[in-house]
């Protein structure tokens, strides 16, 4: 059921109590006034018969004047009056209003053709005067209802409309369509609906262009890390692979040839070494196997110093205090480290970078400063910064980039742990 109809339903009940309360107030007001008039038309009866004595032409005068709330009738003695019949007012609400069992209140002339003047109390007058005033509280609570309903339905489709388009919106937000946009609207309250509708949308949007351009990236790194594999396997550890298998044939063709046995076995062990280097280095490449052996203090000490010589640019490394961290976290945190100062030798055009590792309030706090260019406000994130956000966020950690251009970049990571245990 529609918001709109269930707030009619409600306000026309809440019209419908309150107008069955002030009917029934009136007509339990009505009772007293009625018998209060009766009374006091009964008063002014009294004083008439009195006046008018045992004269048979002022009684006969009487019984031809219409007297409000008053009803005389001549009859023989012995014979009750007629019933009181209501003409001017329903029935049902007479009977509502002034039951049958209301107490009569007559008065009884005897008069000297030896029949009897009847002087009775008439409410028809008063229920009428109630009938009319129970009419008009009607009327005017239906109108009251009819207005309010009307402002209400109108008010509230008015203030409807902007949640269906709303509605409609997020529809198609939810379908892709993240070009979806809210129209100004004058209602305040809406408009400001609209506001952030609208930066959401815009947000979503820019978030969806980012996450295509990062999947070219990806599928782009990947191809160049494929490409780099490819390379490597062939160019380098296929190459000592040929000369070992040809060395290999030429030892078993000349076996007998003890100088060209002796020249040609350091051949194979000089390109089997070189091949286990060119193995470990792919491997380093591919997973830290040095954080097994080293543990991270070690292995970051190793990292940064590899980082600054193939790099040229000074690098500081403090670890003032390094807690015991699970070889995922620290898998994390040594590669977030290493594309951190990947990012530093590529973009940041530094000479000096500083890296502080220390616990504080039960965190592990990670700096990176350089005083390389920096970077501009509005820069979007590269697969890079992704993956240190990534990285972080597996972590459980909070990191913050700051930068201006020209004063280089500071980089913060917030790892909660429990100091006090070293590594």
């Amino acid at each position: 059921m529609r918001a709109v109809v269930r707030l009619n339903l409600l306000v026309g009940a809440a019209f419908m109590v309150a107008l069955l309360l002030s009917l029934f107030g009136l007509t339990h007001q009505a009772k007293t006034d009625i018998v209060r008039e009766l009374e006091a038309g009964m008063t002014v009866a009294d004083q008439i018969l009195a006046q008018a004595g045992g004269d048979p032409a002022r009684l006969d005068a009487l019984l031809t004047t219409e007297l409000r709330h008053l009803r005389l009738v001549k009859l023989p003695a012995g014979v009750s009056p007629p019933p009181f019949e209501p003409e001017q007012v329903p029935r049902w609400f007479a009977s509502w209003t002034w039951p049958a069992d209301m107490p009569l209140i007559e008065r009884r002339q005897p008069l000297p053709d030896g029949q009897v003047l009847v002087v009775m109390a008439d409410p028809g007058d008063e229920l009428e005067e109630v009938w009319e005033s129970a009419l008009h509280v009607f009327m005017l609570f239906i109108g009251g209802a009819f207005l309010s309903i009307s402002a209400i339905t109108w008010g509230v489709t008015q203030g409807m409309r902007p949640v269906g388009q709303v509605l409609a919106a997020l529809d198609q937000i939810q379908q892709g369509h993240f070009t979806a946009r809210l129209k100004a609207y004058s209602v305040p309250e809406a408009n400001r609906l609209a506001d952030h509708f609208n930066r959401m949308a815009q947000a979503l949007e820019q978030e969806q262009a980012d996450n295509r351009r990062l999947t070219r990236e990806l599928m782009a790194l990947q191809e160049k890390e494929r490409a780099y594999l490819a390379r490597e396997l062939h160019d380098d550890l296929g190459q000592y692979l040929t000369g070992i298998r040809a060395q290999a044939y030429l030892l078993t063709q000349a076996a007998d040839n003890q100088p060209l046995v002796s020249k040609t076995a350091p051949l194979i062990v000089r390109d089997c070494e070189a091949m286990q280097q060119g193995f470990r280095r792919l491997i380093r490449s591919l997973h830290p196997v040095i954080l097994e052996h080293l543990g991270l203090e070690e292995s970051l000490r190793s990292l940064a110093e590899q980082w600054q010589q193939s790099s040229g640019v000074q690098c500081h490394l403090t670890i003032e205090q390094l807690p015991l961290l699970s070889d995922e976290t620290s898998t994390h945190l040594y590669r977030l480290l290493q594309e951190a100062l990947n990012n530093v030798a590529r973009h940041a055009r530094a000479s000096i970078v500083q890296i502080r590792i220390h616990v504080a309030h039960k965190q592990l706090k990670v700096c990176v400063d350089d005083d390389g260019v920096g970077f501009a406000a509005n820069v979007r994130p590269g697969v890079g910064l992704r993956s240190m956000h990534e990285r972080a966020r597996y972590m459980n950690a909070e990191l913050t980039l700051s930068s201006s251009a020209g004063r280089g970049v500071q980089l913060s990571v917030n790892l909660p742990v429990e100091a006090g245990v070293k590594a």
